[in-house]
């Protein structure tokens, strides 16, 4: 897992750095140098919600990825199936373009290592 975050790293200039995380908000794995790594998952994982839930009540489908841009630079989310996300982060001059071109096929990649993000999520309650 971290050697598809490295790649998407080296692969597109302007990325700072990426992290998997559960729907729910668990990191699984991070490139990112950032204090609280923990606090960004769940903070990613509310954004994908939120997405989720718009495009479904617009009538656009199953979301697949979200990209917001700020001053300083862009955090771009992908919705690894229903139980995942990846998130990138990058800097100002970021081709969003081209980081789409190779973070595609990086979910499709992912998604094949999602059922081991299981031992993540927190047990269904009853």
């Amino acid at each position: 897992m971290l050697d598809e975050l490295h790649g998407l790293r080296d692969a597109v200039g302007g990325v700072v750095g990426c992290m998997v995380a559960t729907s729910d908000g668990l990191l699984v794995a991070s490139t990112l140098e950032d204090d609280e790594p923990t606090q960004l998952a769940a903070l990613i994982s509310t954004v994908v919600g939120l997405g989720r839930h718009a495009v479904r009540m617009t009538g656009r489908g199953d979301l697949r990825e979200a990209t917001i841009r700020g001053a300083e630079g862009h955090v771009v989310v992908h919705a690894i199936g229903e139980t995942a996300v990846l998130a990138v982060v990058g800097r100002a001059d970021l081709n969003v373009a081209l980081l789409q071109l190779h973070a595609r096929p990086a979910v499709q990649r992912l998604l094949g290592l999602a059922p081991s993000f299981a031992r993540f999520l927190a047990p269904a309650r009853t």
